[in-house]
Parts: structure tokens; C-alpha cells; sequence
């Protein structure tokens, strides 16, 4: 699965598919840039009916920052995130580079490889 990246912070789904039972979604997470990082997640499933990505849970701050070159792996919780049951998924985020000037500057936005819940 290759890894999507955007301003040196790299984002990918550990495996291609998880398993609902599992509980959680794992996304390895790597930021190399010199400077802390916040993020905004919004989770979107694949409506094959409609052949469109749909929104599957809203745009939210992600639960703490990313420190300055570091690698970190987060797991979303499939009763919050993953609510819409089985299917082929991705993730949308939005980076932010958090300084005293101006408190939120936005780095870029990607959206991760599919994966699937079974």
C-alpha cells in the first residue's frame, strides 16, 4: 500500500483490509518537518450504487498533534468513525502547522489509499 504524503507528513492505512470485529482502523502516521503538526480527519465511504465517495463521519479535530519528526500510530475507533458498517473507505485530512504568530497555519490537505472493513 504506498504511503500519501503532503509537506513531509506521511499518512497510509496499515493493511488493505480490517476486519469490523478488530474494533479500530490502524493509519501509520510520520512527520518529518522540523515543527508540530495538527490535523483534521473526515472519514468517507464508497456509495458503489452511486459510484461517489460519501461523507461517513464530519470533518473534527484529530485527538493530539503530531510532534516535530516523529512516527506515530492511530487507531479509529469503528463505533465513531467506521459507523456506516462494511465497505471500502478512505480518510481526508487537513495539516496544520501550529505557531505563536499565527496559531494555525494550513500545510495542505490529502486523502489516504482505500482500504476496506469486512
Amino acid at each position: 500500500m504506498a504511503s500519501k504524503n503532503v509537506s513531509n507528513i506521511y499518512v497510509n492505512p496499515v493493511r488493505d483490509n480490517f476486519l469490523k470485529s478488530e474494533g479500530a482502523v490502524t493509519l501509520a502516521i510520520e512527520n518529518k518537518n522540523p515543527f508540530g503538526v495538527e490535523s483534521k480527519i473526515k472519514v468517507e465511504k464508497f456509495n458503489d450504487a452511486k459510484g461517489i465517495w460519501e461523507t461517513s463521519c464530519v470533518l473534527q479535530a484529530s485527538e493530539g498533534g503530531l510532534s516535530p519528526n516523529s512516527k506515530i500510530q492511530e487507531a479509529l475507533q469503528n463505533n465513531h468513525f467506521f459507523k456506516k458498517g462494511a465497505g471500502k473507505y478512505r480518510i481526508y485530512y487537513e495539516f496544520y502547522k501550529i505557531s505563536v504568530v499565527q496559531f494555525a497555519f494550513k500545510l495542505g490537505t490529502l486523502t489516504t489509499s482505500v482500504f476496506n472493513i469486512k
